[in-house]
């Protein structure tokens, strides 16, 4: 159960805020649970929102990576909240759970091309080890990628990695609100 009370989304007058919601309903990643605590200062749920829309679901570099990164992240802090989650998009973009599956071992695996793995490795450096941005690191990152999408990238793995942090603290649960959704859930979620 979670740490801290959700915000009941039938409590929420304000269209933004109501309009958040539904989005998380309808499509997930985030989910509705992360966004309703969220939603106990509304001014953040906003910024997050935007920052989150800016930076993951469009923006300058291919959504496909960025979801790889964000699901690298999980598996390595161990969230299995945002684990869990999918993104409808990148899923149509050819993302699927063979490639969740291969995420911890990307250096090797013949399911990532070297443009995805250079954004993991710059995901590694940024979650767990900055020394292992080095002079290799950035030649790779320049030869796979503009400098707006390493900006963006790098970016959003910050954002993710923090809110992966967070959110593992809350001990928050799919389906604790907002429960006839299951979208943007992985596959074994929905079959519990």
């Amino acid at each position: 159960m979670a740490r801290l009370s959700y915000v009941d989304p039938s409590s929420l007058t304000d269209p933004d805020l109501v309009d958040i919601m539904e989005f998380a309903r309808q499509n997930g990643t985030p989910r509705p649970e992360s966004q309703a605590i969220r939603a106990h200062v509304p001014d953040l749920l906003r910024t997050f929102t935007a920052a989150w829309r800016t930076a993951f679901l469009n923006g300058v570099l291919d959504h496909r990576i960025k979801e790889l990164c964000r699901l690298y992240v999980s598996r390595t802090v161990d969230c299995r909240y945002c684990g869990d989650q999918r993104s409808v998009k990148a899923a149509g973009e050819g993302v699927d759970e063979r490639h969740v599956d291969e995420l911890l071992n990307y250096q090797t695996s013949g399911r990532f091309n070297e443009r995805e793995r250079t954004a993991l490795a710059y995901t590694e450096a940024i979650t767990w080890n900055p020394d292992l941005a080095d002079d290799a690191m950035w030649a790779k990152l320049h030869e796979h990628f503009t400098e707006p999408e390493i900006v963006e990238l790098g970016y959003f793995v910050a954002l993710t990695s923090g809110q992966q942090r967070w959110i593992r603290t809350l001990g928050i649960g799919h389906k604790e609100l907002l429960a006839d959704t299951d979208v943007g859930l992985a596959p074994q979620v929905v079959s519990r």
